[in-house]
Protein backbone atom coordinates (compact mmCIF):
# COMPACT_ATOMS: atom_id res chain seq x y z
CA UNK A 1 0.00 0.00 0.00
CA UNK A 2 1.08 3.72 -0.72
CA UNK A 3 2.03 5.70 1.99
CA UNK A 4 2.68 9.19 1.35
CA UNK A 5 4.33 10.84 5.07
CA UNK A 6 4.30 13.92 6.51
CA UNK A 7 8.16 13.83 6.46
CA UNK A 8 8.75 13.55 2.80
CA UNK A 9 5.36 15.66 1.54
CA UNK A 10 5.63 18.83 4.09
CA UNK A 11 8.72 18.25 6.49
CA UNK A 12 9.44 21.91 6.54
CA UNK A 13 5.74 23.75 6.89
CA UNK A 14 3.00 22.78 9.25
CA UNK A 15 0.73 23.10 6.19
CA UNK A 16 0.73 22.19 2.44
CA UNK A 17 -1.89 23.12 0.14
CA UNK A 18 -1.86 22.63 -4.03
CA UNK A 19 -3.88 22.09 -6.46
CA UNK A 20 -4.30 18.73 -8.34
CA UNK A 21 -5.88 18.73 -11.88
CA UNK A 22 -7.71 15.04 -13.81
CA UNK A 23 -7.13 15.62 -17.45
CA UNK A 24 -6.66 13.36 -20.30
CA UNK A 25 -3.47 12.68 -19.77
CA UNK A 26 -3.42 12.81 -15.59
CA UNK A 27 -7.14 11.13 -15.55
CA UNK A 28 -6.30 9.30 -12.17
CA UNK A 29 -4.00 9.64 -9.39
CA UNK A 30 -2.39 6.55 -8.04
CA UNK A 31 -4.08 4.85 -5.23
CA UNK A 32 -2.67 5.86 -1.42
CA UNK A 33 -2.84 6.75 2.04
CA UNK A 34 -1.25 8.85 4.27
CA UNK A 35 -0.25 10.08 7.81
CA UNK A 36 -1.70 13.08 8.06
CA UNK A 37 -4.94 15.11 7.44
CA UNK A 38 -6.37 16.46 4.37
CA UNK A 39 -9.47 18.16 2.88
CA UNK A 40 -9.85 19.65 -0.44
CA UNK A 41 -12.28 21.06 -1.95
CA UNK A 42 -13.68 20.51 -5.50
CA UNK A 43 -13.31 23.39 -8.06
CA UNK A 44 -14.43 21.57 -11.02
CA UNK A 45 -16.04 17.99 -11.41
CA UNK A 46 -17.76 16.49 -11.03
CA UNK A 47 -14.86 14.02 -9.53
CA UNK A 48 -14.79 10.22 -8.61
CA UNK A 49 -13.42 10.18 -5.07
CA UNK A 50 -12.65 6.12 -4.34
CA UNK A 51 -12.34 5.89 -0.68
CA UNK A 52 -12.41 2.56 1.60
CA UNK A 53 -13.86 0.71 -0.92
CA UNK A 54 -17.11 2.65 -2.38
CA UNK A 55 -16.78 5.66 -4.52
CA UNK A 56 -18.84 8.86 -4.11
CA UNK A 57 -19.50 11.63 -7.16
CA UNK A 58 -18.53 15.25 -5.94
CA UNK A 59 -19.36 18.22 -7.56
CA UNK A 60 -17.93 21.89 -7.06
CA UNK A 61 -17.96 23.66 -3.92
CA UNK A 62 -18.02 20.06 -1.88
CA UNK A 63 -15.36 20.26 1.20
CA UNK A 64 -14.45 16.62 2.01
CA UNK A 65 -12.60 15.56 5.09
CA UNK A 66 -9.88 12.73 4.53
CA UNK A 67 -8.31 11.05 7.37
CA UNK A 68 -5.16 9.33 8.15
CA UNK A 69 -6.16 5.65 7.42
CA UNK A 70 -8.58 6.41 4.66
CA UNK A 71 -7.30 4.43 1.68
CA UNK A 72 -8.39 6.87 -1.62
CA UNK A 73 -7.82 8.56 -5.24
CA UNK A 74 -9.48 10.59 -7.38
CA UNK A 75 -10.66 10.23 -11.19
CA UNK A 76 -12.62 11.86 -13.63
CA UNK A 77 -16.51 10.89 -14.00
CA UNK A 78 -17.33 10.47 -17.75
CA UNK A 79 -14.47 12.44 -19.13
CA UNK A 80 -15.02 15.79 -17.88
CA UNK A 81 -12.79 18.31 -16.70
CA UNK A 82 -11.70 18.46 -12.88
CA UNK A 83 -9.79 20.06 -10.14
CA UNK A 84 -9.73 20.13 -6.85
CA UNK A 85 -7.60 22.15 -4.24
CA UNK A 86 -6.20 20.58 -1.36
CA UNK A 87 -4.91 21.01 2.33
CA UNK A 88 -2.45 18.54 4.30
CA UNK A 89 -1.81 18.86 8.20
CA UNK A 90 0.04 16.98 10.99
CA UNK A 91 -2.94 14.74 13.17
CA UNK A 92 -0.72 17.09 16.08
CA UNK A 93 -2.28 20.51 13.96
CA UNK A 94 -5.77 18.46 13.75
CA UNK A 95 -5.97 17.67 17.05
CA UNK A 96 -4.90 21.36 18.40
CA UNK A 97 -7.65 22.43 16.04
CA UNK A 98 -10.36 20.48 17.29
CA UNK A 99 -9.69 21.72 20.55
CA UNK A 100 -10.04 25.25 19.57
CA UNK A 101 -12.95 24.81 17.76
CA UNK A 102 -14.46 23.36 20.78
CA UNK A 103 -13.80 26.75 22.57
CA UNK A 104 -14.98 28.52 19.56
CA UNK A 105 -17.98 26.77 19.19
CA UNK A 106 -18.52 24.31 22.65
CA UNK A 107 -21.68 22.89 20.94
CA UNK A 108 -19.23 21.39 18.38
CA UNK A 109 -17.13 19.69 20.96
CA UNK A 110 -19.70 16.22 21.30
CA UNK A 111 -20.38 16.36 17.27
CA UNK A 112 -19.07 14.18 14.88
CA UNK A 113 -17.16 15.45 12.18
CA UNK A 114 -18.98 14.96 8.77
CA UNK A 115 -16.86 14.22 6.11
CA UNK A 116 -18.06 15.60 3.15
CA UNK A 117 -19.76 19.08 3.34
CA UNK A 118 -21.49 20.76 0.85
CA UNK A 119 -20.31 24.68 0.45
CA UNK A 120 -22.39 27.68 -0.74
CA UNK A 121 -20.24 28.83 -3.36
CA UNK A 122 -19.28 32.27 -1.70
CA UNK A 123 -18.23 30.29 0.92
CA UNK A 124 -16.58 27.64 -0.89
CA UNK A 125 -13.96 30.38 -3.12
CA UNK A 126 -13.68 32.31 0.43
CA UNK A 127 -12.18 29.20 1.64
CA UNK A 128 -10.34 28.57 -1.23
CA UNK A 129 -8.57 31.80 -0.94
CA UNK A 130 -7.39 30.97 2.77
CA UNK A 131 -5.81 27.78 1.12
CA UNK A 132 -4.37 29.18 -1.68
CA UNK A 133 -2.88 32.19 0.05
CA UNK A 134 -0.92 29.24 2.51
CA UNK A 135 0.31 27.91 -0.50
CA UNK A 136 1.74 30.86 -2.07
CA UNK A 137 3.10 32.88 1.02
CA UNK A 138 6.69 33.49 1.10
CA UNK A 139 9.43 35.00 3.13
CA UNK A 140 9.67 37.08 4.79
CA UNK A 141 6.38 35.90 6.42
CA UNK A 142 7.11 34.53 9.58
CA UNK A 143 6.66 30.63 9.53
CA UNK A 144 4.55 31.22 13.02
CA UNK A 145 2.18 33.81 11.09
CA UNK A 146 1.56 30.56 8.36
CA UNK A 147 0.97 28.33 11.03
CA UNK A 148 -1.47 30.58 13.12
CA UNK A 149 -3.72 31.56 9.37
CA UNK A 150 -3.55 27.54 8.79
CA UNK A 151 -4.73 27.00 12.51
CA UNK A 152 -7.42 29.53 12.25
CA UNK A 153 -8.21 28.36 8.50
CA UNK A 154 -8.59 24.48 10.16
CA UNK A 155 -11.09 25.57 12.80
CA UNK A 156 -13.37 27.48 10.54
CA UNK A 157 -13.33 24.04 8.52
CA UNK A 158 -13.65 21.37 11.30
CA UNK A 159 -16.59 24.02 12.79
CA UNK A 160 -18.42 23.35 8.90
CA UNK A 161 -17.67 19.51 9.45
CA UNK A 162 -19.42 19.80 12.79
CA UNK A 163 -22.00 21.68 11.41
CA UNK A 164 -22.78 19.60 8.30
CA UNK A 165 -22.97 16.11 10.48
CA UNK A 166 -26.43 16.11 10.77
CA UNK A 167 -27.10 14.61 7.33
CA UNK A 168 -23.88 12.15 7.51
CA UNK A 169 -25.06 8.53 8.03
CA UNK A 170 -21.43 7.11 10.25
CA UNK A 171 -20.33 3.54 9.81
CA UNK A 172 -19.98 1.33 13.21
CA UNK A 173 -16.42 1.56 14.68
CA UNK A 174 -16.61 -2.75 14.30
CA UNK A 175 -17.64 -1.84 10.57
CA UNK A 176 -14.69 0.54 9.79
CA UNK A 177 -12.25 -1.70 11.46
CA UNK A 178 -12.87 -4.80 9.84
CA UNK A 179 -12.50 -2.75 6.59
CA UNK A 180 -9.21 -1.45 7.04
CA UNK A 181 -8.19 -4.60 8.30
CA UNK A 182 -9.07 -6.11 5.06
CA UNK A 183 -6.79 -4.15 3.32
CA UNK A 184 -4.09 -6.17 4.72
CA UNK A 185 -2.44 -8.27 2.27
CA UNK A 186 -2.75 -11.49 4.33
CA UNK A 187 -6.77 -10.64 4.92
CA UNK A 188 -6.93 -9.70 1.80
CA UNK A 189 -6.57 -12.86 -0.12
CA UNK A 190 -8.57 -14.90 2.18
CA UNK A 191 -11.97 -12.94 0.80
CA UNK A 192 -15.01 -12.78 2.32
CA UNK A 193 -14.88 -15.53 4.65
CA UNK A 194 -12.07 -13.38 6.63
CA UNK A 195 -13.93 -10.30 6.23
CA UNK A 196 -17.05 -11.83 8.04
CA UNK A 197 -14.33 -12.99 10.97
CA UNK A 198 -13.00 -9.42 11.61
CA UNK A 199 -16.70 -7.97 11.66
CA UNK A 200 -17.00 -10.99 14.52
CA UNK A 201 -20.80 -10.96 13.13
CA UNK A 202 -22.83 -13.26 10.95
CA UNK A 203 -22.64 -12.64 7.00
CA UNK A 204 -26.17 -11.63 7.08
CA UNK A 205 -25.68 -9.21 9.22
CA UNK A 206 -22.48 -7.76 7.54
CA UNK A 207 -24.43 -8.03 4.26
CA UNK A 208 -27.07 -5.68 6.06
CA UNK A 209 -24.59 -3.27 7.30
CA UNK A 210 -22.96 -3.07 4.38
CA UNK A 211 -25.40 -1.91 2.08
CA UNK A 212 -26.92 0.66 5.07
CA UNK A 213 -24.08 2.40 5.04
CA UNK A 214 -21.62 1.36 2.45
CA UNK A 215 -23.53 0.96 -0.57
CA UNK A 216 -21.94 -2.16 -1.84
CA UNK A 217 -22.13 -5.64 -0.60
CA UNK A 218 -19.08 -7.93 0.65
CA UNK A 219 -17.42 -9.66 -2.34
CA UNK A 220 -17.93 -6.12 -4.11
CA UNK A 221 -15.98 -4.16 -1.49
CA UNK A 222 -13.27 -7.59 -1.74
CA UNK A 223 -13.31 -7.23 -5.39
CA UNK A 224 -12.58 -3.47 -4.80
CA UNK A 225 -9.95 -3.21 -2.55
CA UNK A 226 -8.15 -6.07 -4.91
CA UNK A 227 -8.66 -4.05 -7.54
CA UNK A 228 -7.17 -1.03 -5.73
CA UNK A 229 -4.23 -3.05 -4.62
CA UNK A 230 -3.38 -4.29 -7.92
CA UNK A 231 -3.64 -0.95 -9.82
CA UNK A 232 -1.47 0.51 -6.88
CA UNK A 233 1.21 -2.65 -7.80
CA UNK A 234 0.43 -2.05 -11.37
CA UNK A 235 1.49 1.64 -11.29
CA UNK A 236 4.43 1.65 -8.37
CA UNK A 237 6.13 -2.02 -9.23
CA UNK A 238 7.30 -3.71 -12.37
CA UNK A 239 6.03 -7.48 -11.27
CA UNK A 240 4.22 -9.56 -13.75
CA UNK A 241 0.68 -9.01 -14.19
CA UNK A 242 -0.14 -12.60 -13.54
CA UNK A 243 1.71 -12.56 -10.14
CA UNK A 244 -0.05 -9.41 -9.61
CA UNK A 245 -3.42 -10.95 -10.21
CA UNK A 246 -2.57 -13.86 -7.60
CA UNK A 247 -0.87 -12.04 -4.77
CA UNK A 248 -4.13 -9.59 -4.13
CA UNK A 249 -6.32 -12.62 -4.65
CA UNK A 250 -7.66 -12.78 -7.65
CA UNK A 251 -7.33 -17.04 -9.38
CA UNK A 252 -8.73 -16.47 -12.82
CA UNK A 253 -6.98 -13.96 -15.33
CA UNK A 254 -10.40 -13.69 -17.67
CA UNK A 255 -12.43 -12.26 -14.29
CA UNK A 256 -9.54 -10.61 -12.99
CA UNK A 257 -9.03 -8.69 -16.64
CA UNK A 258 -12.86 -8.23 -17.08
CA UNK A 259 -13.04 -6.94 -13.38
CA UNK A 260 -10.23 -4.49 -13.91
CA UNK A 261 -11.48 -2.90 -17.15
CA UNK A 262 -15.07 -2.25 -15.82
CA UNK A 263 -13.44 -0.05 -13.09
CA UNK A 264 -10.47 1.51 -14.61
CA UNK A 265 -11.47 1.19 -18.56
CA UNK A 266 -8.87 0.12 -19.31
CA UNK A 267 -6.71 -3.57 -19.18
CA UNK A 268 -4.27 -3.84 -16.57
CA UNK A 269 -1.32 -3.59 -19.15
CA UNK A 270 -2.42 -0.30 -20.31
CA UNK A 271 -3.22 0.81 -17.25
CA UNK A 272 0.51 0.30 -16.07
CA UNK A 273 1.33 1.75 -19.24
CA UNK A 274 -0.19 4.56 -18.48
CA UNK A 275 0.81 4.89 -15.09
CA UNK A 276 4.57 4.77 -16.43
CA UNK A 277 4.29 7.45 -19.10
CA UNK A 278 2.50 10.23 -15.97
CA UNK A 279 5.81 8.65 -13.87
CA UNK A 280 7.92 9.57 -16.85
CA UNK A 281 9.12 5.78 -17.13
CA UNK A 282 8.83 3.23 -19.83
CA UNK A 283 7.40 -0.10 -19.82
Amino acid sequence: MSQLRKKDVFPYVSFYSRRTVLNEATGHSVPHHHDFYEVFIVEEGPILHHINGHVETLYPDTLVLVHPADYHFFSRKDQAPAQFFNLAFSQEQFEQAKKLAALCAPSTAQTPLADKVTLTHELSRLLLRRMKWLRDVTNPIPQEVQTTEGITLLIDILVLCAVGSGNVNLNPYWLRKACSEMRKQENMVQGIARLVELSGKTQEHLTRSMRKYMGTTPSAYVNTIRLERAAEELATTERPVFEVMLDVGFQNTSYFNKLFKEKYHVSPRKYRAGAMAILGKTE
